[in-house]
């Protein structure tokens, strides 16, 4: 692993992470650091797994990332391609274990090393703020910038990351009108899982925008699709979600608080919901049990709802371990009570919510500043990639120790 390095980090700060590193062998099964040339807001494993020509013990998955420059750069949406064994044990070439004198621990002779890859880089417009790939077809990616624009790009019709080149891509689709307000910076996109096309944003002006680029796009000559039905909400929307079993209902949550269940069919929306009186910035709707759902708000807490109780104003469960404000939250895609939080308090947690009232169950702290986004892998259970301010990216599974009675 290679230790980040910023001028801007206090001795506390890279004290706790040679900590954590001296104790990475015996809390994880897997870990894996690298350094990028940008902080990523986002990060998502894709949901493809190969293996390579030479062996079927290595496994490859892609992750999709985004640059976060404040325009000191050109920005860029990068496809990296990730290989690791499917056993690493077995594959260690161990001759002796040999002791360093300067670090004062043992050390393995030999360890066979699989890097992580660039397959491409597709040149944006502004911050990437958001990024998500259509279920249905993942060469098919939206994204949100500082802008107000969500724009959709086909990563097969864009080049290979091969050259360096400065010119920005064109979008295959520009969604939404070409004016540009103020605050209207996109950072809640969701794609519906039912209908192939069809993505919903928010923006941190209010507006609620609903495409269907399938049935809207009929001249190619034309690119710009407007949407198909408008919301405005009373204030900044920080996160978006649909139901994943359901064609027109999504959830939001906002700047002032509100947790919104909306019907796209309807005029007003299902619930609307006051239910704190601070920002929430991220919504998870359980994947195998839809009548719940986590949020994660600006003073640090994660809680998880009821849908159906919502009137009552009192979540199920307030998981209060973070200290700062919450970045994502989301749920274990096979487990139904595993939750995940990220926090801009340098932490990655991941809780059993059954396991009550302590339901911690695991305590990632490599980053060294804020943590932006993290994603479960679609293929391995405790697989988790996390991104944060300190230009960081994180591949790693908690010990088997701690997550056995899971499997």
């Amino acid at each position: 692993m290679t230790e980040p390095v910023d001028s801007q980090l206090d001795e506390k700060i890279q004290l706790q992470y040679r900590v954590w590193k001296k104790n990475t062998p015996f809390l994880y099964d897997y870990i894996s650091t690298y350094s990028l040339l940008w902080p990523s807001l986002c990060v998502s494993f894709f949901p493809d797994l190969e293996t390579t020509v030479e062996s079927q013990e290595v496994l490859l998955q892609r992750l999709l990332l985004g640059t976060f420059t404040l325009g000191q750069s050109i920005d860029s949406i990068s496809m990296l391609q990730l290989p690791y064994y499917k056993n690493l044990n077995q594959n260690l070439d161990i001759d002796r274990l040999n002791f360093n004198p300067d670090k004062l621990e043992f050390e393995l002779g030999k360890v066979s090393k699989k890097k992580m890859s660039v397959l491409q880089k597709i040149n944006h417009l502004g911050d990437v703020n958001k990024l998500r790939y259509m279920p249905q077809n993942a060469d098919i990616i939206a994204s949100g910038n500082n802008m107000g624009n969500l724009v959709i790009y086909n990563r097969t019709k864009h080049s290979s990351y091969n050259t360096i080149n400065t010119d920005i891509n064109t979008p295959d689709l520009i969604l939404g009108e070409q004016e540009i307000d103020e605050n209207q910076d996109i950072y809640a996109i969701d794609w519906n899982r039912q209908i192939e096309g069809m993505i919903a944003s928010g923006k941190m002006n209010g507006r609620i925008d609903i495409y269907d680029i399938k049935s809207q796009f009929k001249d190619k000559d034309n690119t710009t699709i407007k949407p198909i039905k408008s919301i405005l909400n009373v204030a900044g929307v920080n996160d978006i979600e649909w139901v994943r079993q359901h064609d027109s209902i999504f959830c939001i949550v906002d700047e002032a608080g509100h947790l919104k269940l909306i019907d796209m069919r309807t005029d007003s929306p299902t619930i609307d919901k006051k239910i704190l009186p601070n920002a929430i910035n991220s919504v998870s709707i359980n994947p195998m049990n839809q009548q719940y759902l986590s949020t994660g708000d600006s003073k640090g807490v994660v809680e998880v709802w009821d849908i159906r109780n919502l009137d009552q104003g009192t979540s199920l469960f307030n998981l209060s371990h973070h200290t700062d404000s919450i970045t994502q939250v989301k749920w274990h895609p096979k487990f139904h009570n595993i939750l995940a939080s990220s926090s801009s308090d340098k932490f990655l947690k991941i809780f059993d919510v059954d396991k009550q009232p302590d339901p911690l169950i695991f305590n990632h702290g490599g980053h060294m500043l804020g943590v932006n986004d993290f994603d479960w892998s679609l293929h391995d259970d405790w697989m988790v990639a996390s991104v944060a301010d300190d230009n960081s990216l994180h591949v790693w599974k908690p010990s088997k120790e701690i997550v056995k009675s899971y499997s």
